[in-house]
């Protein structure tokens, strides 16, 4: 029996399925040239991979018509391959060095950034230089036989492709591939150069080690390589991108070395603190100071401001810094100014005021500790630019995780050389979140964007749904440059014990039937999606049912609450009364209060997404706690960051305030160990990790006590298939951060239409893939690759704050709060009234003209909260208009 010949590259399957998707997006550029580039550097074991490659080169092919690219000057010689400048058309900016060394197969380098990061061994420069060669068949030809007869170059090249697993650092893919052939005498820095290589497959020297934990080897190894590149650009063994990575290594490295503290220096700082330290909180300040960029991913409770508070302290008082500036929620900016003192003797200045108010003190001051909040950062960018800060701190860093909103285009803005980002939840759900956060910190550890769900991600045979993660010690090893994480069980014993009780709650048949009402228009959607993609009218719609359902399971005194509370607010919550509003919860919330709050003495949070559903609960304990003179208080978007302040800090104070009511705004950041040790949920939130940020607020360090935390699920519908959907998104964020397996296999699918399907079992609905065309655009050169986001995860994560937001803006004259910018990139909408009801709404509404100049409108609490969900809606659907349909 013969062995049957090999399939050439035209026969495989893979070529003949990707050549259909070029189509007429590429008119010059031969279509199958691009899938044999694709083919060639992405493994054939990995086809998502190069789907999803020949998708990022057709964006980087489209960006370069769309940006204007041209040639700004061609090889000497009138020679086809060799070393060209682009730019954009008018630009006066510096032209990037492109080098086209082969048009078939495709061979180029080029210092842009994105060819930097991307792995793809093309950018959109060298695809305007390649459509030059390819419009004219004689300057084609010329580049073929160029190419052919093309002898190796005896000098260091860089490999682009970064490996699908392992550390990857670039630095291990420089090759010198000619040297062992070279006559006569090597020049003095060729021989000195060699010591850092070894010999590597068919005789190709490779860098031997790259000095990842050694800044000074590394950096003498980098001084190597650049000496023995050649010395002018236009040398045909030109390496533009190599010549770049060593430059912006070089510049790294130095700073690094000549800014960050040495051992002796720390230690000398760190023996005069005001207040000690555990001792895993000094090895974070020492990393930081050691490395002066890093993610600090520590869980919650374990004490990120402290480490923040003393590292800032130290670099001060080393004179390594002079203008500090840290970025916080606008509502933890008390708890930044309550807990510096403790660990400080430093002064630090809580920013307030107008526009006007707050570019006088940046050009005032020349040096000092500034506490800003994301909202005046996006709207006093230029004037923080000026004023240059050494080192940021950005607190509650999730706030960045989607690299489209105002505040992380701000953030990433800023360019300091010292750059402290914190928060507990790096990662909420998906993998691109968390390179976003840590781009600004190192902007090469998760690249490429575009490979990250395909390298990563475990799909189901057939279907493409996300059934795990894969390669959990590959994202390790990339992250642990540049990220520090210590969970909760490697300290422990210096934490107090935590018991969770989920409080099972049936439907009351009115609920029931609501709820159910619902299913039939889920399953169509749901079922419509198997088909096709679904419109964003048709998924906002799938969410407003989605969202629904879920008010329905906290009660329709929730669902009707427009006409329930104006006829109850006023009254006694009897129980007779509360059991027929069909709101279950509201009773059982009374057993809990009357067990934990009377019976046993004890402060509660008690957490809600809805501000509504707050209002309800706080009526329907309110005799219970005035019978005991007792009094609750609120924490959410709708009350001002002086009243939010206060409550604060009277329910720590305050042996008669028991209870705070609390929507996802208190579920970030707050610090209430010393206050409470219970709490009360009285619905699961969708995202995990929003439920652990609640949790947080009590059971971190400082807590002397035991926790409780009591979870209210209806036994019925929805809500109790969402507490099982959770489980399987905790376990990717565990699995990656605190465990040491390489994949984990979740339960459920972790694709939203999948996990509709799974709730919705019996309807047999199975999901839909969302197919958006690429528009090639993208923010910057830095950043071609936009987020490979599920736009339905998005929606869904995004109706978590969509009734009551997070983040209030304190109004710049008076600090009253009024609704953020731009946090959300496309919340879900929300039920808006009948256009009766909107005149009825509009005619409620007062406004006036102060003589400072200010409109003020003002409208009843009722009115004011209908009509913020009416605009959110509207805001939603003409967002959703206005987007274009993809994702660079």
């Amino acid at each position: 029996m013969t062995d049957e010949p090999a399939l050439t590259v035209e026969e495989s399957e893979a070529y003949q399925t990707l050549l259909p998707k070029v189509g007429r997006k590429s008119p010059k550029i031969p279509a199958d040239v691009l899938v044999r580039h694709v083919l060639r550097v992405v493994p054939a074991e990995e086809w998502p991979a190069r789907v999803d490659g020949l998708d990022a080169l057709l964006r980087r092919l489209e960006s370069a018509r769309k940006d204007g690219l041209r040639i700004a000057s061609r090889p000497a010689d009138r020679a086809a391959l060799g070393l060209y400048l682009t730019r954009r058309r008018g630009s006066d900016v510096r032209p990037y060095h492109t080098a086209l060394l082969g048009v078939e197969p495709i061979e180029g380098s080029c210092d842009c950034p994105d060819f930097l990061k991307n792995s793809l061994g093309a950018c959109k420069h060298i695809f305007v230089v390649l459509e030059h060669v390819y419009a004219k068949p004689r300057r084609l030809s010329q580049a073929l036989k160029e190419q052919e007869r093309a002898p190796t170059p005896s000098a260091p090249r860089w490999n682009p492709i970064r490996p699908m697993t392992g550390p990857g650092d670039w630095l291990e893919r420089v090759s010198w591939s000619s040297l062992s052939a070279s006559k006569g005498p090597r020049p003095a820095r060729e021989v000195s150069a060699l010591k850092w290589f070894h010999p590597g497959l068919n005789g190709v020297l490779a860098v031997s080690r790259s000095f990842e934990d050694d800044p000074r080897q590394r950096l003498a190894l980098v001084e190597a390589l650049r000496k023995v590149l050649p010395a002018s650009a236009l040398d045909r063994r030109h390496d533009p991108a190599l010549a770049a990575l060593l430059v912006r290594e070089r510049e790294r490295l130095k700073r690094k070395l000549d800014q960050t503290l040495t051992p002796d220096e720390r230690k000398a700082a760190l023996q005069g603190l005001k207040r000690t330290l555990y001792p895993y909180q000094r090895e974070g300040v020492e990393r930081f100071l050691s490395e002066g960029r890093l993610l600090l991913a520590d869980d919650m409770g374990l004490g990120k401001t402290a480490q923040a508070i003393v590292s800032i302290d130290v670099l001060w008082r080393a004179r390594r810094v002079r203008r500090v500036l840290v970025i916080a929620p606008a509502s933890l900016k008390p708890q930044w100014s309550r807990e510096w003192v403790q660990f400080s003797d430093l002064p630090v200045l809580v920013v307030e005021g107008t526009p006007e108010e707050r570019r006088r003190l940046y050009e005032s001051r020349k040096s000092g500790i500034f506490i800003i909040n994301y909202e005046q950062l996006i709207r006093d960018l230029e004037v923080v630019r000026g004023w240059s800060p050494d080192l940021v701190v950005l607190d509650e860093a999730q706030r960045i995780k989607n690299w489209a909103t105002k505040t992380a285009l701000s953030v990433k803005g800023l360019a300091p050389p010292f750059r402290l980002v914190l928060t507990g939840t790096p990662m909420e759900n998906r993998i691109e979140e968390l390179a976003s956060v840590v781009e600004w910190v190192d902007d090469l550890a998760l690249e490429p964007k575009w490979r990250l769900n395909a390298a990563h991600a475990i799909r189901a045979d057939g279907r493409g749904e996300v059934k795990g993660v894969r390669r959990l010690a590959t994202l390790r090893d990339r992250l642990k440059g540049c990220m520090i994480r210590r969970i909760r069980q490697e300290v422990l014993d210096q934490l107090p014990p935590r018991t969770d009780v989920r409080v099972p709650v049936e439907l009351t048949e009115a609920q029931r039937g609501e709820h159910d009402a619902l299913i039939q228009p889920i399953a169509s959607l749901v079922q419509r999606a198997k088909t096709r993609p679904l419109t964003q009218p048709e998924f906002l719609r799938l969410m407003s049912l989605l969202t629904t359902q879920r008010i329905i399971s906290n009660g329709l005194a929730q669902l009707q609450f427009e006409e329930i509370w104006p006829t109850v607010r006023a009254r006694a919550p009897e129980e007779a009364m509360i059991q027929g509003l069909s709101s279950p919860k509201l009773l059982e919330l009374r057993q809990l209060v009357r067990q934990i709050v009377l019976g046993q003495g004890r402060k509660v949070v008690v957490f809600s997404q809805w501000r509504r559903m707050l209002n309800l609960a706080n009526w329907a304990v309110g005799d219970l706690l005035a019978g005991s003179g007792l009094r609750a208080g609120f924490f959410t978007g709708a009350e001002g960051q002086r009243r939010r302040t206060q409550n604060i800090v009277e329910f720590h104070e305050d042996p008669h305030f028991r209870l705070l009511f609390a929507s996802d705004a208190g579920g970030v950041g707050l610090n209430l160990q010393h206050a409470a040790n219970c709490v009360i949920n009285l619905e699961l939130p969708w995202n995990p990790a929003v439920l652990e940020q609640r949790i947080g607020r009590i059971h971190r360090l400082g807590q002397s006590k035991p926790i409780d935390v009591f979870n209210l699920v209806c036994e019925e519908g929805i809500e109790s298939r969402i507490a099982g959907l959770v489980g399987s998104k905790q376990a990717f964020f565990k699995g990656l951060f605190d465990g040491e397996s390489d994949a984990v296999q979740f339960e459920q699918s972790s694709s939203f239409l999948s996990r509709v399907e799974k709730i919705y079992g019996d309807s047999r609905i199975s999901a839909g893939s969302a197919n958006f065309d690429a528009d090639g655009s993208g923010p910057s050169e830095l950043d071609l690759d936009d987020e490979v986001i599920d736009p339905y995860e998005e929606l869904i994560d995004a109706a978590d704050e969509s009734q009551d937001r997070s983040e209030p803006i304190i109004d710049d004259a008076s600090g009253d709060s009024r609704p953020p910018v731009d946090e959300t990139p496309t919340p879900a909408p929300a039920l808006t009234p009948a256009s009766g009801d909107v005149r009825r709404l509009f005619s409620q509404l007062q406004i006036r003209r102060e003589p400072d100049g200010r409109v003020v409108i003002e409208a009843p609490a009722e009115t004011a909260s209908a009509l913020g969900e009416l605009f959110e809606g509207m805001a939603a659907l003409l967002q959703a208009a206005g987007e274009p349909r993809g994702h660079s």
